[in-house]
């Protein structure tokens, strides 16, 4: 490929694209077919819960593997680690009667991978783009992101049209797009690679690595602000996550394609996000960020009380257009305040707050949503609104 191409940054916009593309066609048949299979989120959000256990571990490793070691062979390697676990899982698997055990072993094994490649792939960024381009470039990566997830409930949702199709073939699906990320990667020119650790410096990354990367966020209290921001929205978007296709399958007739529908909309709305983010000229503030999840927290809970299919459309809606501003914003903010040195231990301990409350929230609200059913909507839209209310306080308050 052209060195123009390389170098541009091009292929690191594009290997996160192919990955979760493969990625959310993967998690749309998992949670379609295992809800269809038990009428209930209660196995779902145990898979998902045991299986954001290695997310902490991965926040806990990358740290010491993305600060000492060659980070764009980091993002190849964990490709091609979690292709391998795709085709592995797709070969053992019973697609008659699935086994809770391998899907959890493949949700690890996939989680961890993922743990280390994100914030790897966030902190190569200011090594390969300029900093006055950062923001338009965070944008884009994000657009380009949600754009996975609009191509993912067409491809899903037509994958799941056709009655021949089983757990193999989205876990092939998935292993094809982890090979396609790899490639990519391995073109990125990259100007500053890290040489190797020695032994002692492994076993700091693990440890002392960790200390001294907290240290450094509690020095810098728009950190420490930025961690809660990304804690509170994932612990939000567990429920969010399980509660979208109990709502699909359990409203509206219940058919597959109008979950379909929801997860459209909502990469639709990403995309509308990040194009607002990605041609805004003046640089955003936290603040801006917090008061529009306080605009997503009131449609939540007039969505669940008002709930229909225009409104649970909305709610999905709302969802990618924050979704995308926070963190094609919140990625810029942490990269604008963090030294290159400890690029890769600050992300990962945002990665830590952000990946340690999912699990938390995936086994509550698995066990909630039977209950609460759509009203769950107006519980989430709660947490939000004081939240980010406090955030906003403390944003004043730090200045």
């Amino acid at each position: 490929m052209g060195t123009k191409f390389r170098t541009t940054g091009v292929p690191l916009i594009i290997s996160p694209f192919a990955s979760q593309l493969g990625t959310a066609v993967y998690l749309i048949g998992l949670d379609w077919l295992l809800v269809q299979a038990t009428g209930t989120t209660k196995l779902l959000g145990i898979i998902q819960g045991i299986g954001g256990i290695s997310f902490l571990f991965g926040d806990i490793l990358v740290g010491g593997l993305v600060d000492h070691y060659n980070r764009k062979r980091v993002l190849v390697w964990t490709d091609i680690i979690s292709a391998l676990a795709c085709i592995l899982g797709g070969l053992l698997v019973n697609n008659a009667a699935p086994q809770t055990g391998l899907l959890i072993m493949i949700t690890l094994v996939l989680n961890l991978m993922v743990a280390i490649n994100f914030p790897a792939a966030k902190s190569i960024i200011p090594e390969v783009i300029p900093s006055d381009r950062l923001q338009r470039f965070n944008a884009a990566s994000n657009t380009l992101f949600s754009l996975a997830n609009i191509f993912s409930p067409i491809v899903g949702g037509t994958l799941l049209a056709i009655k021949q199709i089983d757990f193999t073939d989205f876990m092939l699906f998935n292993a094809t797009s982890f090979i396609l990320a790899a490639v990519l990667n391995s073109l990125i020119i990259y100007p500053h690679p890290h040489s190797q650790p020695s032994s002692k410096a492994w076993y700091r990354g693990l440890l002392t690595d960790t200390i001294e990367g907290l240290k450094y966020v509690f020095r810098h209290g728009k950190l420490v602000q930025f961690m809660f921001a990304m804690g509170i929205f994932n612990f939000i978007y567990a429920g969010f996550l399980l509660l979208s296709p109990y709502v699909g399958k359990h409203n509206f007739g219940g058919h597959s394609i109008n979950y379909s529908l929801f997860l459209t909309v909502s990469a639709i709305g990403g995309i509308i996000g990040g194009l607002r983010l990605m041609f805004q000229t003046n640089r955003v503030k936290p603040v801006s960020v917090y008061r529009e999840q306080l605009i997503y927290a009131a449609v939540l809970i007039l969505g669940g009380t008002l709930f229909n299919f225009w409104t649970w459309l909305l709610i999905g809606l709302t969802y990618g257009i924050v979704q995308s501003r926070l963190f094609g914003s919140i990625t810029t903010f942490i990269q604008d305040a963090t030294d290159d040195a400890y690029m890769g231990r600050i992300f990962g301990l945002m990665f830590l707050c952000y990946d340690g409350i999912q699990p938390v929230g995936s086994l509550l609200f698995g066990g909630v949503i039977p209950i609460l059913h759509h009203w769950t909507y107006i519980v989430l839209g709660l947490l939000a609104l004081v939240a980010f209310s406090v955030l906003i306080r403390l944003d004043k308050k730090t200045g």
